[in-house]
């Protein structure tokens, strides 16, 4: 994810400086059908485009008067749809994140709990060793939820005596992951990056971690939890936990999932994924639970509120808090300070999910690509810029 961000930075910042001009040029105020003709050029000019071959954007929004779905692209020659089901990538760490915040309500564990606390020696030998000191018992859920634990990250981070996670996920598409696999190839190939509290540094090994505490706090497994807690409740039918768990509604095929150029699908490697954005979901669903989370229907509003407390500046514009990010468009241009920040979480396959409490908009995009991380962000801007118009 780290690599993936300083990519959207490069391209982000050039964008926006361009686009910043040409928002000064043209923001004269536009129609509502104007908008959503210009949006669904804006999201049909992404086919073909670093291997994306489905892309899917939704937006609604009682400030903007508008509840729109743009979907473009074919799958087996069949048009995608607007419900199209597509892997979240790393919007799944919001859902690991309402998880912990559930179990925090329920008296069972806080931000500051120590990990030892929930997960033995064996699973966390050999992570958190910095310098020659072993910091695995000074180790937070909070820290693990806000990538500060000081743990490498299985997912990009390279490795020592292995090829990378990504290379293996392509080369080798039949091995099933399992969560301690995961955690494994951190322990065995990887090396601890700083001491807890210190450092920044975005880490999927930090979020498997968090589902194996889920699992043992709970005394159920994560999909079960995932189910009884947040999909079920919120009606969201067609999404569940690849490899783990079934939809209610009927199955359909997901999306194409382009990994460094390969489209890995239908590859059991897939896996690579678990509590760090495993879900398979929709936009409609997506929409459902990032609306219902913020209108306090999931977790409280003062739980919610120590979720959202964005301390780590990682990337300009681009905050992070306990398993959720923050968008701050002002920050890439002056330009673009009028618009609102938006809170939610982004995936590397070019996936979206954010929210906008002062103008109750929802956006939600899936370019299932890793090559369409940046394109997804400039897409993103754009789009709001057009929906500011709207008069």
């Amino acid at each position: 994810m780290n690599k993936v961000l300083i990519i959207i930075l490069i391209v982000v910042i050039s964008l926006v400086i361009t686009f910043g001009i040409i928002m000064f040029l043209g923001s004269r105020p536009i129609s509502k059908d104007k908008a959503i003709s210009s949006i669904s050029n804006m999201v049909n000019s992404q086919l073909g485009k670093k291997h994306i071959t489905q892309a899917i954007v939704y937006v609604d929004s009682s400030g903007y008067n508008i509840n729109q779905a743009f979907a473009y692209g074919n799958l087996n020659g069949e048009v995608v749809n607007a419900n199209q089901p597509f892997h979240v990538a790393s919007v799944g760490k919001a859902f690991t994140a309402t998880l912990i915040g559930i179990l925090m309500e329920d008296g069972k564990i806080n931000l500051d709990d120590k990990i030892t606390s929930y997960l033995n020696d064996n699973t966390l030998d050999n992570l958190f060793i910095y310098e020659g000191v072993d910091y695995k018992d000074e180790v937070t859920i909070g820290q693990l939820l806000n990538h500060t634990s000081g743990v490498a990250d299985y997912f990009e981070d390279s490795a020592v005596g292995s090829d990378p996670m990504l290379e293996l996920a392509i080369n080798d598409q039949d091995k099933f992951w399992t969560p301690i696999d995961l955690v494994d190839f951190t322990r065995n190939y990887q090396s601890a990056i700083g001491k807890p509290g210190e450092t920044y540094h975005y880490s999927d090994t930090g979020y498997i971690l968090l589902g194996l505490i889920i699992e043992n706090v709970s005394g159920i497994t994560f999909h079960e939890m995932l189910q009884d807690d947040i999909l079920t409740p919120l009606g969201m039918d067609d999404s569940y936990l690849m490899f783990y768990s079934e939809p209610v509604n009927k199955k359909q095929e997901i999306a194409d999932v382009w990994l460094n150029g390969v489209n890995v699908k239908d590859y059991q490697s897939l896996s690579i994924d678990w509590t760090g954005g495993g879900i398979i979901s929709t936009t409609s669903d997506l929409a459902k639970f990032v609306r219902a989370l913020n209108n306090y229907k999931v977790i409280s509003q003062s739980t919610l509120n120590e979720l959202y407390q964005y301390d780590n500046k990682f990337r300009t514009g681009m905050h992070y808090g306990y398993g959720f990010m923050e968008y701050n468009f002002g920050e890439f241009f002056p330009t673009l300070k009028s618009l609102p920040n938006y809170t939610g979480h982004m995936g590397i396959l070019g996936t979206q999910m954010f929210y906008d409490k002062t103008t109750d908009t929802v956006y939600i995009s899936s370019f299932g690509s890793t090559d369409a991380s940046a394109s997804s962000v400039q897409t993103m801007i754009k789009i709001i810029s057009t929906l500011e118009r709207i008069k």
